[in-house]
């Protein structure tokens, strides 16, 4: 019973020392949710397990408004065991995708101050593909056709789930390319929507096949932009030069 006790007492220590910084005072750090006025927010005191600051950018296309991105911020204290970090990305199709950036720091306010850069390479192909589809409002989608992968975006991922702002709660499902760490995500605060995601099923995306406009080894005409080019045998000079004679 004794070290029963004992057990408990540590356990309660532990989870007070996780909210704490290096002096033994309460972490903290600052909150701001994108839409709400955050220029004068004092900083929030962390409690257990936030163990620290967390800062989140978010990006994405899913309102369907040609040319029209949601951007926005999450700031706030978060426990890093349960905090993904890093670029996490979906690719619902070539103008439908979720980026975010997510980092931790474990210093009083650290994250009052966030820049996040988001790498160029994103945008370039992979020479992957995988099924695309996007359906709000509905909990399945049936792919109309493939997506070209870019970036860090190799696995094919499946998702269901909700977005969430507000008072609004909208179900969707979706098919297309993902980083692997999109694919850990079950719950995700971020700066636009709270992604609530029931299901996310993720694979090995395979290999694109080869474009027309990169085979080498095929009869017909080459197309250069809008020039169509026919392609002439290699021996054809020689054959002229026979009949000449």
């Amino acid at each position: 019973m004794k070290a029963l006790v004992t057990l408990c007492v540590l356990s309660a220590l532990q989870a007070t020392a996780a909210a704490q910084d290096k002096m033994g005072m309460p972490l903290t750090c600052f909150y701001c949710k994108s839409g709400q006025s955050c220029l004068h927010n004092l900083p929030q005191t962390c409690s257990s397990p936030q163990d620290a600051c967390i800062m989140v950018q978010e990006h994405n296309t899913l309102s369907f408004s040609p040319g029209i991105g949601n951007l926005g911020m999450y700031q706030s204290c978060a426990d890093s065991r349960q905090s993904l970090t890093g670029f996490l990305a979906f690719y619902f199709g070539d103008t439908v995708m979720v980026e975010i950036l997510s980092e931790i720091c474990k210093i009083n306010n650290c994250n009052a101050h966030f820049v996040p850069t988001r790498l160029a390479i994103s945008s370039v192909r992979n020479g992957l593909q995988c099924p695309a589809c996007y359906a709000p409002g509905f909990e399945s989608c049936e792919s109309d056709g493939t997506l070209r992968c870019t970036g860090g975006a190799d696995q094919c991922a499946v998702v269901v789930g909700t977005l969430v702002q507000g008072d609004v709660t909208i179900p969707f499902a979706a098919r297309g390319c993902a980083t692997w760490t999109a694919c850990e995500i079950k719950t995700l605060e971020s700066g636009v929507f709270t992604y609530n995601l029931t299901s996310v099923q993720c694979g090995p995306a395979p290999r694109a096949q080869t474009s027309s406009a990169t085979r080498t080894l095929a009869w017909g005409p080459v197309t250069l932009g809008s020039i169509v080019v026919p392609r002439v045998p290699l021996f054809l000079p020689a054959l002229l030069g026979l009949f000449l004679c």
